[in-house]
């Protein structure tokens, strides 16, 4: 009983070093909490998009004289003449009502020409002719179909149905540019004595 008695001082302090560790523990884990900063979310105005795939091909541009998704032509812009890089040629397109048409193009000289048909002759020798009603597109001049002439040049544009062709439009070039140039203003002549522009622009 006595050992008891002497022992007790010891256990005590024993268990007193304990529960001050303990405690000395706690305290520096919380101050080590508190001292961490929050981390912060990105902020989403100022993320930066990903970076293009250089690798990726850029879209294919469409081939030089394709056609396009309809008839029709015109005098500006077409290549040589006034009108598209081919002389003439067939190719199918979705039809007006569905399904498939063929349609026919040509340019070259008129070798016969009448209310209701039209002969054109290409460069290569092709000839072909075309038959004219009253929804034939002609632009040629007031009075249409009767303002084209054997020799002059046109593009004609067709619908194939069994071999037989229909102008759908006809472009008299010649006549055109005709009656252009009967209004169409003349660029100014340069004044006498000008002297030509320096590579910087200055006279």
């Amino acid at each position: 009983m006595d050992g008891l008695w002497k022992r007790l001082p010891v256990v005590a302090a024993s268990l007193g070093l304990a529960v001050g560790l303990a405690i000395g523990v706690t305290a520096l884990a919380g101050a080590a909490t508190t001292r961490l900063p929050a981390q912060e979310s990105p902020d989403p105005s100022t993320t930066q998009p990903p970076a293009a795939n250089p690798t990726q091909p850029a879209p294919a541009a469409p081939a030089p004289g394709a056609p396009g998704p309809g008839p029709g032509f015109g005098f500006e812009g077409h290549g040589r003449g006034g009108f598209g890089p081919g002389i003439h040629g067939e190719f199918t397109v979705p039809g007006p009502n569905g399904g498939y048409e063929t349609l026919a193009s040509q340019i070259g000289q008129v070798t016969a020409v009448s209310p209701t048909s039209l002969k054109v002759k290409s460069e290569d020798g092709f000839e072909r002719t075309y038959a004219v009603d009253d929804g034939t597109v002609v632009t040629a001049g007031r009075d249409g179909i009767a303002n084209v002439k054997d020799g002059d040049t046109v593009h004609v544009l067709a619908v194939v149905t069994n071999g037989n062709a229909k102008a759908v439009e006809i472009g008299d070039h010649t006549q055109v540019e005709s009656r252009r140039g009967a209004w169409a203003p003349q660029r100014p002549a340069k004044p006498a004595g000008a002297k030509p522009a320096s590579a910087n622009g200055t006279a």
